[in-house]
């Protein structure tokens, strides 16, 4: 239930001048959310649990309806003013920081951090999803497990020896990837790759151009936004490598849709066995 209009106004003065208060409330009968996470907003509507939904973060663009529903701006600033007057049972992010705790602590809702390492761990924070907002999709949930190890199977009795190594290419100047703590990278262990830095323990790692040279990657693979255009994404990659004395091919650069590809979600875990195919 919500609560008056006063409330929230002294909610919100609490929040801006750093104090902090309010008890906490009675579970709603049917909670709602935001969602300061593009994938946790994309698992909402997987699941068809939007009607809890009632705001999202500036950066959720997917499936196509969520763009009818109240931005609330920057995750890691979202807008105080908008998150008084919508007050939302449940706050869901990816990241922490600072500011999550006071906004916790002043407007009395429950966070849920939602930002797996790995596919496993996607689906207990599916779980724990569908247990705040009171709903069982325990059998949904079980299909997609099993949708993954039927992946993980199928490409593992299959792999190449040794393994192709793959290089994340995240951007340039300087050069980043991810490492081994990174949804992606343990997710492709699953195609029977290797990422070229899965080894280092971090989930992104900036590269020299000495590493590079030593760890010559078989394959590249790349994020592709709304904006860009494949060739020259390509060529781009292509020049990059270059400049670093590696000669690739575009047979060698794979580019994926970057919203697909970056997000832990279950989109991605479809699109996984054609992302496989095209790695290997």
């Amino acid at each position: 239930m919500k609560k008056g209009t006063s409330l929230l106004l002294q909610g919100l003065l609490c929040l801006l001048s750093g104090a902090v208060g309010l008890t906490t409330a009675p579970a709603a009968e049917k909670p709602t959310v935001i969602s300061l996470s593009p994938a946790a907003t994309e698992l909402i509507y997987e699941f068809k649990l939007d009607s809890h939904l009632i705001a999202v973060d500036q950066n959720s663009n997917y499936p196509e309806q969520v763009k009818n529903l109240p931005n609330i701006g920057n995750p890691f600033n979202p807008n105080l003013e908008l998150l008084a007057q919508y007050q939302p049972d449940l706050l869901i992010h990816f990241s922490h920081h600072h500011a999550l705790e006071t906004i916790q602590k002043t407007f009395n809702l429950t966070l849920l951090p939602m930002q797996p390492k790995n596919m496993e761990e996607l689906f207990t924070q599916a779980e724990q999803l569908t247990n705040h907002l009171y709903q069982n999709r325990k059998e949904q949930i079980q299909q997609w497990r099993q949708q993954w190890q039927t992946i993980h199977q199928q490409y593992q009795n299959s792999t190449s020896s040794p393994p192709k190594k793959i290089f994340i290419f995240l951007g340039t100047n300087p050069i980043y990837t991810l490492g081994k703590n990174a949804f992606l990278s343990q997710s492709l262990h699953a195609c029977g790759v290797k990422g070229l830095f899965e080894d280092q323990d971090y989930p992104s790692l900036m590269v020299s151009k000495e590493q590079l040279a030593i760890h010559a990657p078989d394959t590249v693979l790349a994020g592709l936004s709304n904006y860009d255009n494949a060739e020259q994404r390509t060529q781009q990659i292509i020049d990059t490598f270059k400049s670093l004395g590696i000669a690739l091919t575009e047979q060698q650069i794979v580019l994926v849709d970057q919203d697909i590809l970056f997000r832990p979600t279950i989109r991605f875990l479809n699109y996984l066995p054609t992302l496989c195919e095209r790695l290997r």
